[in-house]
């Protein structure tokens, strides 16, 4: 921080005074200069000329100064890349970060004792943990799931005793619920899209994604689960969606997915039917050459 000091007529006596760094008149210290000491003989000729700033090859501090200047630049530019978006105005701004609270979700939900709710998935009852307040917002279902299962623990006599059984040791305790008919893998991304917004889909998973969008009523994820039927399944990937729609054949969702595929299969292969008709035929012939 600069230093501003003013030295009157009157005190020029003095032994210690600033140097000017600017050829005006006002006297400012930067901060990097050194004091100037004049010895007690030579009070009577006092007439100090103002010194200049040595070259930059001769003042190591300055060069120190300056390096340590734009390190600190360079730092702050990398927090900025942190940054997903600025906008600003004349009187505001506004900063997102969207990324830093997504990598926050995620570890909270790496962490069992975080979390809230605990879902068994499959035969073998593997738990996938989630947070109740996120999936309450993100899906109806879940809210009223989540609301008869709090009533059923409350008006449980079983349920109450365990309570206070917990409450001695301080240990803490999860809304459980049971889901059979996912694939834990499937379950999983699907929690991870309901808290987090962000999902990877591919021909092994989009059939169980689009039955849990449906079940649950996540209108986004549904739609884009069609969306990926539609333009991006290939002839070699069509036959995993057909495979995986029978595993979830107690869905109506799997059932008109493999209908929709299955209908684009025919439609294919009547176009290339006709095309190859059209290349056979002589009028076809004479447009080619």
């Amino acid at each position: 921080m600069a230093l501003f000091t003013s030295t009157p007529k009157s005190k020029l006596g003095e032994k210690v005074l600033l140097l000017n760094l600017d050829d005006s008149d006002d006297d400012v210290s930067s901060g990097y200069d050194s004091p100037v000491y004049v010895p007690d003989e030579n009070q009577d000729d006092k007439k100090i000329v103002p010194a200049k700033m040595v070259d930059a090859d001769s003042s190591d501090d300055s060069d120190f100064s300056s390096d340590e200047a734009d390190d600190s630049s360079d730092d702050d530019c990398d927090d900025l890349d942190d940054i997903d978006d600025i906008q600003s105005t004349n009187d505001s701004m506004k900063v997102t970060k969207i990324q830093a609270v997504v990598d926050n979700i995620r570890y909270i939900l790496s962490m069992p004792d975080l979390c809230n709710v605990m879902f068994l998935v499959g035969p073998q009852r593997i738990p996938v943990y989630g947070l109740k307040s996120i999936l309450g917002i993100r899906s109806r279902v879940f809210c009223d799931m989540f609301v008869k299962q709090s009533w059923e623990d409350m008006n449980s006599k079983k349920r109450l005793k365990k309570l206070k059984d917990e409450k001695k040791t301080g240990s803490s305790t999860k809304t459980t619920i049971i889901i059979d008919s996912y694939d834990i893998e499937v379950f999983r991304s699907f929690l991870l899209f309901l808290h987090c917004g962000s999902v990877t889909m591919d021909a092994s998973t989009v059939v169980g994604l689009l039955c849990c969008a449906v079940e649950f009523d996540i209108a986004d994820l549904k739609r884009v689960c069609w969306e990926f039927v539609d333009t991006c399944l290939s002839s070699v990937s069509t036959g995993i969606v057909i495979k995986e729609t029978f595993r979830y054949d107690d869905h109506i969702a799997a059932q008109k997915l493999r209908n929709t595929v299955l209908g684009q299969q025919k439609k294919t292969k009547l176009q290339d039917k006709q095309n190859s008709q059209l290349r056979q035929s002589p009028i076809g012939k004479e447009t080619e050459v």
